[in-house]
Order: C-alpha cells, then sequence, then structure tokens
C-alpha cells in the first residue's frame, strides 16, 4: 500500500480537497478525495482539569461547518516554529484566560483519518484555580468562545443538556465522559 499521487482538486485559504491515487493492499490502483490544512504545523486539543477539584475546562463555540454552537475541550492550530507544548499553553490562556501547566503531550494523532490529513497532540493540563491572576482572553477575531468549569461526574448530564439544547458535541469531549464514567448506560 502506497500513495502514487496526490492532486489539489480545490484550495481555499485554510483547506484544499485533494484527490489521492495509491495502491491498495490487493495491488488495484484506486483513488480518494480528502481535506487538507494549507501549510499547517498541526493543531493541540488541551484537556484542562482543575488542581483543586477535577473540574474540566471545556468551551462553547459556534462552528460554521455544523451550524451550531459546539462544545468541546480548548484546541487551536500550532504556529511555525513552535512545539505543541507551547502551543497548548498559549492557546488555553487566548481561549479561556486560563493559564496551566503541561502534564503530558501525546504523539500526533489523527481526528479523523477517512476524510482529513488533519493531526493534533491531545495535551493534559492542570490549572490551579489559586494561581489565575488575570482570566482575559485573546480571541482571534472570528473567535466567540465561551468558557465553562465542569464537574467530571457531571459531564454526562452537561452533555445530554448541550444537545438538548440543539448544541453539538465534540468526539473527543464524548469520548472522554465515556471513558472516565461509563457515559451512554
Amino acid at each position: 500500500m502506497k500513495i502514487l499521487d496526490r492532486s489539489t482538486i480545490a484550495s481555499g485559504g485554510w483547506i484544499s480537497l485533494q484527490k489521492i491515487t495509491y495502491e491498495g493492499h490487493d495491488g488495484k490502483i484506486r483513488t480518494w478525495e480528502a481535506a487538507s490544512r494549507v501549510n499547517s504545523m498541526g493543531a493541540v486539543m488541551m484537556i484542562p482539569v482543575t488542581k483543586q477539584n477535577g473540574d474540566l475546562v471545556v468551551i462553547r463555540q459556534f462552528r460554521p461547518p455544523t451550524g451550531r454552537l459546539v462544545y468541546e475541550f480548548p484546541a487551536g492550530l500550532i504556529n511555525p516554529g513552535e512545539d505543541p507544548v507551547e502551543a497548548a499553553i498559549r492557546e488555553l490562556k487566548e481561549e479561556t484566560g486560563y493559564v496551566g501547566t503541561v502534564d503530558f503531550c501525546t504523539p500526533r494523532v489523527f481526528t479523523s483519518p477517512g476524510l482529513s490529513s488533519e493531526f493534533v497532540h491531545l495535551v493534559r493540563m492542570t490549572v490551579d484555580l489559586d494561581a489565575q491572576t488575570d482570566l482575559k482572553t485573546h480571541f482571534d477575531e472570528s473567535e466567540s468562545i465561551e468558557t465553562f468549569l465542569v464537574p467530571q461526574a457531571s459531564l454526562p448530564d452537561f452533555i445530554r443538556r448541550a444537545e438538548t439544547e440543539g448544541c453539538g458535541v465534540d468526539t473527543k469531549l464524548y469520548m472522554w465522559a465515556i471513558t472516565q464514567g461509563g457515559f451512554l448506560a
């Protein structure tokens, strides 16, 4: 299995659509269409947990592809010359106002490998609420983000309420609820 050709079908400022020609496991030549970020260094997605009581820092923002507000963990793109840990610290502060310390950072993992080459680093962070001095955010001009502190035991109910309100829930937040508390029973 190997990529034989990758050509751009269409491209915008942030995303390109590609046609990929590859040799499959059976030796047959096949094609696939995929989206890719333009000039991407990858992204980080933070799982911020408060030191005091283990609450999760969750955000809600409008995501145009879904046409709705979406609850998710804070996340953002890695800038050129920046490593994932630096990006996580910067993005958490920009999006939520919180300063956190990094507990661990994964290697790159793919968010939707059947659709996109996009990858993220999952970054577990601790937020010491007592050490916060200024919760000023620094959104990008297109962002409007609300921050929530959610007790982990309440996350399944929080997600159900979000769905009832017509909001979306990011897969990674949903998976956290499933793995940490047996959600979906």
